[in-house]
């Protein structure tokens, strides 16, 4: 089963990228911000960056829901989901111990490829600061880019996706990709 992390920083467009993916392949969506624990969110909330200590066990709670899906398709344990193709997952996945937890899952089971939503500093900025009721304030995306560790492609499996383009465009280019590397029909 192939699962797409759309990574990146806070503003990249993780979201909006990938439910216009969700919508062309109808696959599986997982927002992984909704998996943060409330004190997570809290925290950002109130301005404050997460460490290794807060993110860790959010992110072996992304890979398990990944896992478990994974299995149960497998195993053809059928649920409404799992006729579909593969899953999309959003999750900011920004340093390589990170995107390390994400792919531990079986090759078996699943192919776990990283699409990582790239901009400038300065267009990710103006795009946080014209969102509205989310909890990543604007002043959390230094420590963002401060802890971003690039995917190296020689070295992981990532789509590198440049956000300067309209989001159909970016879709199409992360279709491309993936389908170029035989991990879309």
């Amino acid at each position: 089963m192939p699962i797409f992390v759309m990574m990146g920083t806070a503003g990249c467009g993780k979201s909006s990228v990938a439910l216009e993916m969700e919508s062309r392949l109808g696959c599986l969506f997982i927002e992984g911000d909704e998996l943060h624990p409330a004190s997570n969110v809290q925290k950002m909330a109130n301005g404050y960056p997460l460490t290794d200590e807060d993110r860790l066990p959010w992110l072996r709670t992304i890979r398990d829901v990944l896992l478990e899906e994974a299995k149960k398709r497998y195993t053809h344990q059928a649920t409404s989901d799992a006729s579909r193709i593969g899953a999309i997952v959003t999750c900011s996945s920004l340093r390589k111990i990170y995107r390390d937890i994400l792919s531990d899952i079986p090759s078996h089971l699943a192919t776990v490829t990283f699409c990582y939503l790239k901009g400038s500093p300065e267009l990710l900025a103006t795009r946080i600061a014209a969102r509205q009721n989310h909890f990543m304030k604007p002043g959390m995306l230094q420590s963002q880019l401060q802890a971003l560790e690039e995917p190296d492609s020689t070295k992981e499996r990532v789509i590198v996706a440049d956000i300067g383009f309209p989001i159909k465009e970016i879709v199409d280019s992360i279709m491309s990709q993936a389908k170029e590397r035989h991990l879309l029909p």
